[in-house]
């Protein structure tokens, strides 16, 4: 059987196109950013469905969690290159537009690269922190247009002003 030699190419959109999709680190302006991240959204597509992916770099800070989101529909975070801390707090009401997170529910997580987790319908939950200096993250979710009474931002702080310092 004869031995047949590959070499190793350095991945591009443009190359692994016939293939699928190549999903690059960033090195474009993001979509959003907040207290020490930058996310783009929308950086690929699962076919059949409206599930989009997105990407973050989260960058150590020494300001508080103070404001969380909410979707009506699950997120899939998976840390790449370094582990993270995911702030959740329990579900609300998705129809009321004056639910806020409840700090006294909040719990911290640690998500180690190989580990990810599936955040349910309405849970509350914070951008993803680095346990390091910085680490990359990309999460799955669907567009879905703001809650009622939030087209502003989907960031809102806790129900009674709190602020979160995570201790790691």
């Amino acid at each position: 059987m004869p031995e047949i030699r590959l070499r190793v190419e350095r991945l591009t959109s443009e190359r692994f196109a016939p293939f699928g999709q190549a999903i690059l680190k960033p090195d474009a302006d993001p979509t959003s950013n907040g207290n020490g991240w930058a996310c783009w959204f929308d950086v690929g597509r699962l076919a059949g469905t409206d599930l989009r992916i997105g990407q973050v770099v989260a960058r150590r800070t020494n300001k508080p969690v103070a404001v969380m989101e909410r979707h009506p529909d699950e997120e899939f975070l998976l840390p790449v290159d370094g582990p993270l801390i995911q702030v959740v707090a329990p579900a609300g009401d998705l129809d009321d537009p004056t639910g806020r997170p409840d700090v006294g529910g909040a719990v911290a997580f640690r998500i180690g690269p190989g580990e990810a987790v599936v955040v349910a319908p309405g849970v509350w939950h914070a951008a993803a922190l680095p346990m390091n200096e910085a680490a990359l993250y990309y999460f799955t979710g669907l567009p879905h247009p703001p809650e009622p009474g939030r087209e502003d931002s989907p960031w809102v702080p806790f129900a009674d002003g709190s602020v979160l310092r995570i201790k790691i």
